[in-house]
Parts: C-alpha cells; structure tokens; sequence
C-alpha cells in the first residue's frame, strides 16, 4: 500500500505564473490548428528587405533571433515573457499569446511585426494596416534553424543570419553525429511543467507528440517515452508509473531552481519509487529558463540531453 499524501500545498504565484507561461507555449500549437485555413504560408518568398525602423517580436523565441542579429535597437515591443537577453526586459511588454494588447501593439507604431505561424491571423489584420509582418514557425527544429534566415534576409542581416545558422548546425552535428545508429535506446520521459510546491510530482505536463523537445531526444540516441497522440499530455501517477520511463529529465525554469535547488527538486521525485528511473537514480534536474523556449538557444539544451541521457 502506498504511504498516505500529504495534502499539495497551494502554489504561490510564481510557480502558477510559470505553468501559465508553459501553457501559452502548448496554447499555441492548438491555436495553429484552429487558425489553420487563415495561416500565412512560412515557405513564402521574402520580400525585399527594408530597413525597418519600428520591429515588434511576438514570442520570445523571436526576441532572441533579433538580438542576435543585432537589431535590437530597431526593437520596441516584446511578449510579456521575454526575459533573454536580459536587456529584452527593458522593452515595452504588449501581453502575451492569449491576452495580446493590440491596441499598445498599434500604438507603438511598428513598422514591422514578427510573429509565429500560429498567430498568422493577427498577420492578416496587420498587413490590411499597412504593417509589414513576416510569419515564421517554431514548432520543430527545422523551423527555428530556417527562422533565422527568413529574419534575417527580410530585415537585410542574410551574412549575419548565415553565420548564425552554421553556427547552430555545426552545435547539432557535434551532437548527433556522437549517438547515430544506437542500439539500445533508452526511454526518456521529458517534464516541461509541473506543481513544484507539492511533496511530489503532481500536475505532471510532459512532451509528447509535438513540439522541440521529443526531437532533441531523437537527435541524441534515445526514444521519447510517450508515443501516444496527445501533443502535451498531463500524466495521472497511475499513468506515470505505467510508463515507467528509464530516465527522467525534469526541465524546471530558473526562478524555480534558485528558490529549491537541486536536491529538493529531486527528493520529490523520491516518493515515485515504483519508477525505473528513480530506483536507478536516472532523474536530471535540467534548470533554465532557455530548455523551456523553442528558440535558436535550442543547442544548448540538446548537448544537456546528451550529456544526461549517456552519462
């Protein structure tokens, strides 16, 4: 029989803030499904590059693609969660993907407005503005390495854009060319959000059938644990334990871990004893706020899987 649970506490506000931040990312990959008849076509030709004045960046991934394409003082408006660079947090803030400000949005006067295939809808209104938008998609890896040069040609950075995109490839073939051809393949179970304030996982999200993360396992030799149809499922303890993954990589966002640390982040997963992954102490605590974010930082947290998954 299973020792009784203590009662989770309530969250405080940062860790809801957190769920609600992780949530918008999964929000967007339904929305692009219902917005799908209207969505601008990502493999458009790019119009000739302009020298825009006035750019506002609706994701945060995208803030990252303009600053390292050095156009960060063409930029006046960010989502509300865009914390990288840290400079990004000084620039007008114009809501987020379910609570957009449109109308601080219009009154920044943008020239030019980057936003992701998923708000494509918000494209249409703005061109019949007269506002020039340019639609990119962060859904898998290809789509953020081709991001880069779509921003990059269109805001007339393509050199600085090449080399940013090399760049990246050579990181990802560093990586994966490391673990091709594995034969034994672990299962790895990746958890993007869950309640922190408990004595245990609970309100467990995991990547599922979609989004970056189930990729990057791919790309170093290992196999996603869940291979159902839902793209961001949130596991019952009956379902974890029935996946009973052969490692875990808890990805928990940087407020988080400066206010637990490792090791109480781990005690936690101590209570699901039943799972391979705790029994063999293949748990990793993964901090940082950028493995959360499906952006051109996305190296970083493949050689992290790598290093976690065959070490």
């Amino acid at each position: 029989m299973s020792p009784a649970r203590k009662k989770p506490r309530k969250a405080p506000r940062v860790i809801l803030v957190t769920i609600a931040v992780l949530l918008s990312f999964i929000g967007c990959y339904y929305a692009r499904l219902w917005l799908q008849p209207q969505a601008a076509n990502p493999e458009q030709p790019t119009s000739p590059c302009k020298d825009y004045q006035r750019i506002v960046a609706l994701s945060p991934s995208i803030v990252e693609i303009i600053y390292l394409l050095g156009l960060d003082n063409q930029l006046v408006g960010v989502p509300r969660y865009s914390n990288y660079p840290p400079e990004a947090k000084e620039k007008q803030r114009i809501g987020g993907y379910v609570d957009l400000d449109y109308e601080k949005l219009i009154s920044l006067r943008p020239d030019c407005v980057i936003l992701l295939e998923e708000q494509a809808a918000l494209s249409v209104k703005l061109e019949q503005l007269g506002i020039h938008t340019i639609v990119v998609s962060h859904d898998n890896i290809k789509g953020i390495i081709k991001s880069v040069d779509i921003i990059g040609n269109e805001l007339g950075q393509a050199t600085r854009a090449l080399k940013i995109v090399s760049g990246i490839n050579t990181a990802v073939i560093r990586q994966t060319s490391k673990h091709e051809n594995m034969l034994n393949q672990p299962r790895v179970l990746i958890s993007i959000s869950r309640d922190t304030t408990a004595d245990y996982p609970t309100q467990l999200i995991i990547a599922g059938s979609a989004g970056f993360h189930r990729e990057l396992v791919h790309m170093v030799g290992a196999r996603n644990a869940y291979q159902g149809p839902i793209s961001f499922p949130m596991l019952s303890r009956e379902k974890l334990i029935q996946l009973d993954p052969d490692i875990i990589l808890d990805l928990v966002n940087t407020e988080t871990w400066n206010k637990l640390g490792t090791q109480k982040l781990l005690e936690q997963w101590n209570s699901y004893k039943e799972l391979k992954a705790v029994k063999h102490q293949r748990v990793v605590i993964i901090p940082g706020d950028q493995h959360l974010i499906p952006g051109p930082r996305f190296p970083q947290t493949l050689e992290r899987f790598a290093h976690a998954i065959h070490h």
